[in-house]
This record gives C-alpha cells, sequence and structure tokens, in this order.
C-alpha cells in the first residue's frame, strides 16, 4: 500500500510540476516603447502573475497536506477540493494578465510605422495569432472559472483533467507570448531600417550628383542590396553607351579636383572629422603653409567636384571648397577655364 501511496504523491506533483514556474508578462527589450499608460497596464499585470503564484502556492500546500495522509486516489480527490479552486483561480490571474499585456503588445504593433512591407505582414500575422490563442485559452477553462464556488463539482473534479485544461491553456497563453515578442522583435528593428534607408537615399542622391560610371559603381559597391541597385545599373549602362557612342572617353582632364573640407594650425581629432565627413578612412591630410588641410574625394572635372561640394555645403561642411592639383600633386588655382570642364 505503501507504494500506491507514494505513486499517487508523485503522479499529482509529477502533473502540476510544470504549471508552478515563475512567469512574466513585461517584455524587457521593449520597455524603449512602452508610454507611461501601457508600463502602468504591464505593471499591473505583473500584480496578477505574483496573485495567480500566491494561489499556486496555496493549492500545493494542500496537496501535500492530503498527499501525506491518503492512500486512495478518490479520497485525495475529495479532500483537496480548494486546491483545484486555487489552481483554477491561478488560472484566470495568469489569463488576466497575458490578456492586459497582449492588449499592450497589439497596440504597438499594429501603431508601429514599418519601413519593410513584409515586416509589417510578417509582425500583424504573428499578433492576430497570438490575439486568438489568448482568446482559445480563456474558452479552455471557462468552464471550470464558473465552478470555483461549486464545492460538490470540485470534490468530483479529477486532476487529471483539471491539469490537461490548464497545461493546454497556459500552452496558449505563453505561444502567444512568444509570437508577440517575435512581432515587437520586428517593430524594434525598424528603427536600425530606417536608417539604413536614409543612408542608402543619401547614397544614391550623391552618386545622382556627381553623375558618373564611378559614382554610381561607388554606390553599387557600398549598397549591394539598396533600393536604386536596377537604377544604378541602368545608368552606368547609360553612360557606357554614350562614351562608346561619342567614341572618347567620358572625361578627359589634365586636372584632379578634390573637396576641402577643414584646415587647421593643428591637427584635428579624428571624432571631429567624422563629424564632417563620416568615412574618415577617404579623408586626406597634408601639411603645407602652416595648415594641416584635410580634403575628400578625387574628381577629373571641377563640375563634378562642385557638385559634391554642394552636397557637403547643404549637410556638414557649411563651409567646403574645390581644390585642384596637377597631375604630379601640386595645388593650383581653380582658374575659369577649369570651372568650364
Amino acid at each position: 500500500m505503501k507504494v500506491v501511496k507514494f505513486f499517487v504523491i508523485g503522479l499529482i506533483f509529477l502533473m502540476f510540476s510544470g504549471l508552478t514556474k515563475a512567469q512574466t508578462v513585461t517584455y524587457s527589450a521593449a520597455e524603449s516603447l512602452f508610454n507611461s499608460e501601457q508600463a502602468k497596464v504591464l505593471e499591473k499585470a505583473e500584480k496578477y502573475i505574483d496573485k495567480a503564484e500566491a494561489k499556486i502556492t496555496k493549492a500545493e500546500a494542500i496537496e501535500k497536506k492530503y498527499a501525506k495522509k491518503k492512500k486512495k486516489k478518490k479520497k485525495y480527490n475529495k479532500k483537496t477540493w480548494e486546491a483545484k479552486k486555487f489552481r483554477i483561480q491561478a488560472e484566470k490571474n495568469y489569463l488576466k494578465a497575458y490578456q492586459d499585456a497582449s492588449a499592450v503588445y497589439s497596440q504597438i504593433i499594429v501603431g508601429a510605422t514599418y519601413y519593410d512591407d513584409g515586416d509589417k505582414s510578417e509582425a500583424h500575422a504573428l499578433n492576430d495569432d497570438a490575439v486568438s490563442l489568448i482568446e482559445d485559452a480563456d474558452k479552455k477553462m471557462s468552464k471550470y472559472n464558473k465552478k470555483t464556488s461549486d464545492t460538490k463539482y470540485l470534490k468530483k473534479l479529477s486532476f487529471s483533467s483539471l491539469n490537461s485544461a490548464i497545461s493546454s491553456a497556459r500552452g496558449n497563453k505563453e505561444s502567444a507570448y512568444s509570437k508577440q515578442t517575435e512581432a515587437i522583435d520586428i517593430v524594434l528593428n525598424q528603427g536600425r531600417k530606417k536608417k539604413l534607408d536614409e543612408k542608402d537615399n543619401r547614397a544614391w542622391t550623391n552618386a545622382q550628383n556627381i553623375n558618373t560610371i564611378a559614382s554610381y559603381q561607388d554606390y553599387l559597391d557600398n549598397f549591394s542590396s539598396g533600393k536604386y541597385v536596377s537604377r544604378a545599373r541602368q545608368m552606368i549602362a547609360k553612360l557606357k553607351a554614350d562614351q562608346a557612342k561619342n567614341n572618347k572617353p567620358q572625361v578627359n582632364s589634365n586636372y584632379i579636383f578634390k573637396v576641402q573640407i577643414a584646415a587647421s594650425r593643428s591637427a584635428l581629432p579624428k571624432y571631429e572629422l567624422a563629424g564632417k565627413y563620416s568615412n574618415t578612412s577617404e579623408i586626406e591630410k597634408q601639411y603645407s603653409g602652416g595648415y594641416y588641410k584635410y580634403w575628400v574625394k578625387s574628381f577629373p572635372t571641377y563640375s563634378q567636384a562642385a557638385a559634391f561640394r554642394d552636397q557637403l555645403l547643404r549637410s556638414t561642411v557649411p563651409d567646403a571648397f574645390v581644390v585642384v592639383f596637377d597631375k604630379s600633386g601640386n595645388q593650383l588655382e581653380v582658374s575659369d577655364e577649369m570651372k568650364s570642364h
């Protein structure tokens, strides 16, 4: 008989062993997305979790008390009716916590700005699945929720039946949380995509302003998956066709034009240069005439260099200007004749 007794005790604790772990419904990675009202809702949801776990603790105490005394499963089932009530009430509190958290996450997912239609569709689909899972979890426990004051019903209710419902409902809630946090991760990723999109746009504008085979190829090299890859290739093909048609190189210049972004009596720190031109590896430095001079890019014509200078004037270097060198690297004065090319 002792074997039967310990088998019953082990069976009861095994059934509920996976249902007592601490839970949370606040996705900490998304805290930057919560407004004050949403943060309050999630804080309240965590309190429902605490209430649920307090109920679980009470249920476990009752189950432990009677498991040590009763040998027969049927009698144990009757004596522990209050433990079943506590477990049902706990699941009701868990459900409320998940419902409130789900509502917050739905607001964020549906109200977010997406920079990729595929991301939007995926996030919305995950959210829809999560909402359905929460609703289904509610349905699975609804008949038990109505019976928490019916002692007679609870005494007859088998642990296996209740455990099955709780386990299924809990699985739904946890799966819903997983889907919504996955959707939230997609939302969080939109900030990175926005920056990449803006960088892509700037690079394409720069390529168009310069309008050379080299400028479009530079765009392709740096943005192989960019929005304008197809148009860049088309422009390269067009410019090459124009060269072939004219039967001469695109540019034949005896000069090299660059854009000066800074000059200083002392060498400038890298962070200050980065504020003027982010790709510091492209910045040339030369000391002459008592100044450190800093240049970027090389162009075969003044007009191309001026177009790039104008872009810098409108953004990070309000005093940028064009300088010119001969093929030997000697700096020259920019003449009107040079400006005509």
